[in-house]
């Protein structure tokens, strides 16, 4: 594809390929890393390394076709910022130009320099008719290795401003050098696509630490690297999902045992508090189980009322004590009409021991912001009431604990199937 020209490395003596003549500027060679100006007709040693050769995930001279041009991998960078480093490969064609090919631990993007530059500010850009939101802070970038050939003196020690803005998948990458700015258009490309194309069967998998730790477990990232299945291996751990939670609801039900119920309704003071109303009588048949209480009221706005349970024991006399909250606010403010609470509480006891149990309840209602107060036209001092009916029975769904179950469960096999689709779809 490329006619190129092979030279001797100044320093070492080996031989090196230039493969985009006329173009290249500057060489590392592949042997002893020392950086050669092939520029001129004789070639001049810039900076002088003797160091062995890195192995590279994408061989210098190899070439693969990506989006339907076929490129051959000219040069590499290796960079950092301090936190993490990468891999940069520089793609050459002689009809389509000079491309990028970031490798990011495993995660593969393909990149285009920009000649047409994006518009807009420090937080956001725009080009070609799409917004770009910028993605973190500006950071140094160096260059800490350079390999192979490149259209411009590079070399080790480098060093630029660089910023990023994201759409997406999609990602502005803009470099500042001094007074110049270069833009590169950045989209993911799928390891294994990469794989293909150039004929790489081990480009650059995630990193694992050895002792098994970092970004996931040993046993997640052995999993991560299993081939992704079919759409029968997810159904499969659906099918488990769903007999799991069926499962814990038929266990839920089962402890919640034989129901019994008591049902009143009492007129609650607005401004004082009702005392010792009995609700009706509950029995507890089993060891112990759950005892829920609910709270319809009517229609109020502005107004809570405060509900103290109260469960005694015929045989022993002690009492277990709930609380409950029957609340509802509305009003308009600058946003518009707000509401705030409900007309119904539950309340949920948990581990009531067997027995026969008499339900009280002392109720008190207040108005927002201040109680009412008296006047002529209520002469007897006599409170204005509001209706809340209430029933008691055993039995009763723990929710919040079901919920928090199953998230616990789904967490593990969710991760690891993130992780295992994940690693499929790039290798």
């Amino acid at each position: 594809m490329i006619a190129g020209r092979t030279l001797q490395c100044p320093s070492c003596g080996g031989s090196v390929r230039v493969h985009a003549v006329g173009y290249t500027v500057t060489v590392a060679c592949q042997y002893c890393g020392s950086e050669l100006d092939v520029a001129h007709p004789d070639v001049r040693l810039i900076t002088e390394y003797h160091r062995d050769a890195t192995r590279l995930s994408l061989p210098l001279g190899s070439r693969g076709m990506v989006f339907g041009t076929e490129y051959e991998a000219i040069g590499a960078l290796e960079r950092t910022d301090g936190d993490a480093a990468w891999t940069e490969y520089l793609l050459f064609n002689p009809y389509a130009g000079y491309r990028w090919l970031v490798d990011y631990d495993g995660e593969w993007t393909f990149g285009v320099m920009l000649v047409d530059r994006p518009d807009g500010d420090a937080e956001t850009v725009t080009w070609r008719g799409a917004r770009f939101t910028r993605d973190g802070a500006a950071q140094t970038i160096e260059t800490t290795r350079v390999h192979g050939e490149f259209y411009w003196r590079a070399w080790a020690g480098d060093r630029v401003e660089a910023v990023a803005f994201e759409r997406g998948d999609e990602t502005l990458s803009g470099e500042r050098t001094g007074d110049e700015l270069t833009w590169t258009h950045l989209v993911p490309v799928p390891r294994r696509d990469i794989g293909q194309a150039f004929g790489r069967d081990d480009a650059t998998p995630p990193r694992v630490s050895p002792s098994g730790g970092g970004v996931a477990s040993r046993a997640v990232a052995n999993f991560a690297r299993m081939p992704a299945s079919d759409e029968r291996d997810l159904a499969a751990m659906l099918g488990l999902a769903f007999t799991t939670v069926a499962m814990i609801l038929m266990v839920m039900a089962f402890l919640s045992g034989p129901v019994t119920r008591a049902y009143t309704r009492v007129q609650v003071p607005i401004g004082a508090t009702r005392e010792g109303l009995k609700i009706g009588t509950i029995t507890v048949s089993r060891s112990w189980q759950f005892v829920t209480i609910t709270a319809d009221s009517e229609n109020f706005t502005n107004r809570w009322v405060d509900l103290d349970y109260s469960l005694v024991n015929r045989a022993t006399q002690q009492s277990i004590d709930a609380y409950g909250l029957v609340e509802f606010y509305a009003g308009r403010d600058s946003d518009g009409s707000w509401t705030e609470g409900s007309h119904h509480a539950r309340t949920l006891v948990s581990h009531v021991p067997r027995g026969t149990y008499d339900v009280y309840v002392d109720a008190s209602a207040h108005d927002w912001p201040n109680d009412p107060a008296p006047d002529a036209s209520n002469p007897w001092g006599m409170s204005e009431t509001t209706s809340v009916w209430i029933e008691a029975r055993t039995g009763g769904v723990p929710w919040g604990n079901f919920w928090t179950m199953v998230v616990l469960l789904a967490a593990a096999p969710c991760m690891m199937l993130w992780w295992r689709l994940r690693n499929g779809d790039s290798e």
